[in-house]
């Protein structure tokens, strides 16, 4: 029996989840398919990949279009760097002059050291696109606005008047919210709505002022609660993806250690005598 050659280990990229949580909150299905495909082909980031849009798309099971977005946005964001090497181009004559999009234009990337969250791998790589990069998030405060229902009170005179637009439940929130903000004032207010009722030095409404504060304030919470809310919205997204990305791994992996052992009983069978 001839001996069998060992065959070559296949490389494995070692995916943690915090890389993954980090990477992926920003990236469309497509750029996450994409640049995992381009990272499983080079763990160690040691070497240059040269790459076919079309055969890319096949692979994935994505558009050309779809793969030419991802690979340019990819780009944009620093994960990768495209260097266009070859495309193929066909000029049209007649009133429609327009340079068809490139069908199986072959793309290089160039690697560099820019690990997320794991300092074994320098995968990620260098930009090379002239653009500027698009902004991930817009980290500007909302502008907080009052309610409509404050300018209502605009045309209301008397505290007495005021009180009694309010519900129930606001006027119970409104009236707390009051005792909260006065009760560190140099003189004790024992009642909150006669307080409330009197105009203040410069001449305001009490109730007219406080009631502008509550809106905001309730403003400010409600805004506080949905971006809470997104961000956690995010993550549970973020882990079902590394979830569903894992057991795919796994899945590729026991299909490569299964054809390993075919071939290898192919091998076998073939080498007896």
């Amino acid at each position: 029996m001839n001996q069998l050659k060992k065959d070559k280990a296949p490389l494995f990229y070692q995916l943690t989840n915090e890389e993954w949580v980090e990477t992926v909150k920003d990236l469309t299905g497509a750029e996450i398919k994409v640049l995992y495909y381009l990272r499983s082909l080079d763990p160690f980031g040691d070497r240059e990949l040269d790459c076919s849009v079309t055969q890319i798309a096949i692979k994935l099971g994505l558009s050309k279009g779809a793969v030419s977005k991802a690979l340019k946005r990819l780009d944009q964001m620093g994960l990768i760097a495209v260097e266009l090497v070859r495309v193929k181009v066909r000029i049209k004559t007649g009133n429609n002059n327009v340079t068809e999009f490139p069908k199986e234009n072959s793309v290089s990337y160039r690697k560099r050291k820019l690990p997320i969250g794991n300092d074994s791998l320098p995968e990620e790589t260098e930009v090379s696109y002239s653009e500027q990069p698009l902004p991930i998030r817009n980290n500007q405060e909302p502008e907080v606005l009052p309610d409509e229902d404050f300018s209502t009170s605009k045309t209301i005179k008397t505290y007495s008047d005021f009180i009694k637009t309010l519900s129930e439940e606001e006027r119970a929130k409104f009236l707390e919210f009051c005792q909260e903000k006065t009760k560190n004032l140099s003189q004790e207010v024992n009642d909150i709505e006669a307080w409330l009722a009197h105009k203040n030095k410069a001449g305001a409404n009490r109730w007219e002022v406080y009631y502008e504060k509550f809106v905001l304030a309730s403003q400010q919470k409600k805004n506080q609660s949905e971006q809470e809310k997104n961000e956690l919205d995010k993550r549970e997204s973020a882990r079902r993806q590394f979830a569903e990305w894992q057991r795919e791994l796994e899945e590729s992996r026991l299909r490569g250690r299964k054809s390993g052992q075919e071939q290898a009983q192919n091998q076998s069978s073939g080498g007896e005598t």
